[in-house]
């Protein structure tokens, strides 16, 4: 962990235990921690939520007046909302201490990186903090984007015509008066600042002679649009041997964040073009059958989403009680095979993980729901 950021949360604690309503051992819970960030009591703080450890940065701010404790029987976990945006799942652990399974809104980030983040589907809604740690800890979209930026620049400018200016005069001898004039269009939807290019431009005799050399400085070119430059006057004749050479000389990083306008796609197209582990594709279009805990189930893949189905009582899939999860793809490595998918119930809470290895069109694990209890599965 790099650092932590603890929100002042000074009135807020004393007002939480009038504010919320249910069990009072929630009540409690919900107030130690609160009390934690307060204190920035990091001890605290991840023996109440392990994964906070994954956090660069942790800042939690409530108005007690609005905390709401929304419990789940049937899954045996409870949903902390503090404010707007910020909640807490909790459950109980096998020795029965609360402890926090997952969370949105703690984990907390410089604007600059969020901002960045939210423009690229870097981050999405939905997303837990962990699994937001996870995309966030990636410092290669940036980069990625950057690279891309300036190789698509290398096709957006070309020399579309070239000419002279000035004339040959004679006094005893001929003398040139001439220079090279070039003109370059910009066939791109971006502006494109002058520092990023420049024209390498030589000239000289046909008869012999040193080459003379000049580096014609770039000027600022609009999207779709065509500027004139022109080099000094060269003092060679006419018939000399010419040649130039539009030089890309690329954005700054400065002037790529400026000039660059994401479409908010640009994190899938780097997990894909990447081999990243998040990575998708045909690999993951599957209905796989089999069972979970002696239960017959079948789990369908299309790309990362999914759905489970499993019987509660049977392990044939023809005669049980059926139930359905939603399925979300958290992780793929397809060189070691290992697979992490999340179960939701279909209001979107979740009851736990698939984690396993899927190879050969098999796939085989454990499967971790959020009270700690696991059972094996085997699909295929």
């Amino acid at each position: 962990m790099k650092k932590w950021i603890f929100a002042s949360m000074v009135g807020c604690v004393g007002l939480l235990m009038a504010s919320c309503s249910g069990d009072s051992k929630i009540k409690a819970f919900a107030e130690e921690f609160a009390t934690a960030v307060a204190n920035g009591d990091r001890a605290t703080i991840t023996r109440m939520y392990p994964d906070a450890e994954k956090a660069d940065s942790l800042a939690v701010t409530f108005n007690a007046d609005s905390v709401v404790i929304t419990k789940d029987e049937a899954q045996k976990q409870t949903t902390i909302t503090l404010s707007k945006g910020v909640d807490l799942v909790v459950s109980e652990n096998a020795d029965g201490e609360l402890v926090i399974q997952s969370s949105h809104g703690v984990f907390a980030y410089p604007a600059a990186e969020m901002a960045f983040a939210k423009k690229t589907g870097q981050w999405k809604e939905g997303l837990t903090d962990t699994e937001l740690a996870e995309r966030m800890a990636d410092k290669g979209l940036a980069d990625y984007l950057f690279e891309e930026f300036n190789n698509k620049l290398k096709s957006a400018l070309s020399i579309a015509n070239t000419g002279t200016w000035g004339d040959d005069y004679y006094e005893g001898e001929w003398v040139s008066s001439k220079g090279a004039v070039f003109d370059v269009k910009n066939s791109s939807s971006m502006d494109i600042p002058g520092s990023a290019w420049n024209i390498i431009y030589k000239e000289g005799y046909w008869g012999g002679g040193e080459m003379a050399t000049e580096e014609v400085p770039g000027v600022d070119v609009k999207a779709g649009e065509t500027v004139t430059v022109k080099t000094k006057e060269l003092g060679s004749s006419m018939e000399s041997e010419t040649g130039q050479r539009l030089n890309i000389k690329g954005f700054t990083k400065e002037e790529f964040m400026t000039a660059f306008i994401p479409t908010g796609n640009e994190y899938d197209e780097y997990v894909k073009n990447n081999g990243r582990h998040e990575a998708v594709g045909e690999s993951l279009v599957f209905l796989l059958e089999g069972l979970m805990g002696g239960c017959a189930t079948r789990l369908s893949m299309d790309e990362d989403r999914g759905i489970l189905m499993y019987t509660t009582n049977s392990n044939e899939l023809e005669v049980g009680t059926k139930e359905q999860r939603d399925v979300k793809l958290v992780s793929y490595d397809p060189s070691s095979g290992r697979l992490v998918l999340r179960v939701s119930h279909p209001d979107g809470k979740v009851t736990g993980n698939l984690v396993g290895t899927y190879k050969n069109g098999e796939y085989k694990g454990q499967f971790q729901n959020v009270n700690g209890k696991s059972s094996a599965f085997s699909f295929k």
